[in-house]
């Protein structure tokens, strides 16, 4: 069974990569259906953009912290850093705890709409619900990213 799965998806990821924007655009519409409540404050456009690339260039430097227990961990030793969530994520009691540890600690968080798109910019195929981006030495390639993001979600946020 799985022996002919296995071809067939290696032509598709090429295909995916060179119409990956308009496939993507659909993909989005398609699974973020569900916002949670709790999903604020919400970023989109340009931020998200900047968000989405700081992920990726830290995941490649292994700086990051994925899932709900790694990161709750991480946050509860003091550890510095951003925190994304995924507003799509039910039931929401799997990670309500997160934000107000956050902000015990102060720690920033944002949400992003779908965990789909921060699976993407992880370069796993497996959808993510959290993710902690790790604050960067000042010798890292992705410290501006960083700055930038940071005041982007300064900019927006409630606290």
């Amino acid at each position: 069974g799985s022996r002919e799965k296995a071809p067939e998806s290696a032509p598709r990821e090429m295909a995916k990569e060179a119409d990956g924007a308009q496939e993507q655009e659909e993909e989005e519409e398609r699974k973020s259906l569900y916002v949670s409540p709790l999903a604020k404050p919400m970023i989109a456009d340009k931020l998200l953009a900047r968000t989405l690339k700081l992920i990726s260039k830290a995941v490649s430097e292994k700086k990051t912290r994925r899932g709900v227990p790694e990161c709750t961990k991480a946050i509860r030793k003091g550890q510095k850093g951003i925190c994304l969530l995924a507003g799509d994520i039910y039931p929401m009691d799997v990670f309500a705890h997160v934000p107000t540890l956050c902000e015990e600690k102060g720690v920033y968080y944002c949400y992003v709409k779908s965990r789909h798109e921060l699976g993407g910019a992880c370069q796993t195929r497996r959808p993510i619900s959290l993710i902690m981006v790790m604050e960067p030495k000042d010798d890292s390639t992705y410290a501006k990213t960083y700055e930038q993001v940071v005041a982007g979600i300064k900019a927006i946020h409630p606290y």
